[in-house]
């Protein structure tokens, strides 16, 4: 099972294999909302054991991850991380490739969203004692 993380909501996509093509094909099985992150009745129903089981590791992975000393941590390394995607998407195309940089793109305008509404803007503050 796949997990795409969008502003609002966590979609839930399921592989399927599909003879008439003969590859797999992506399903979407539903969607969780970010600020309520819980399998309701609904999701639970679509879902095989192993597949609710998939997502509750996802969901607490997930939640370790927003913890305070996590997200402090992982803003720290943000831009050594885009340093590496930097790399990655110069190199010859992956077959991820596609995928990885719509997610990003969004995960991007998310980001850009919310340091312009802590009051950060693009120029870096200027310190005191440090010629310009």
């Amino acid at each position: 099972m796949q997990f795409r993380e969008r502003s609002q909501v966590i979609q839930l996509i399921r592989t399927v294999y599909d003879p008439k093509i003969k590859r797999g094909r992506s399903e979407l099985v539903g969607r969780i909302d970010k600020q309520a992150a819980r399998i309701d009745d609904t999701l639970r129903s679509v879902c095989t054991r192993d597949e609710v089981r998939e997502i509750e590791i996802f969901l607490e992975a997930r939640t370790a991850l927003l913890s305070h000393g996590a997200t402090r941590e992982s803003a720290g390394k943000l831009a050594s991380q885009m340093r590496l995607a930097e790399s990655y998407f110069r190199s010859p195309s992956d077959t991820d490739q596609a995928q990885l940089a719509a997610e990003i793109f969004t995960a991007w305008d998310d980001l850009k969203k919310a340091m312009h509404k802590a009051g950060f803007r693009k120029k870096a503050p200027t310190h005191q004692g440090r010629k310009q």
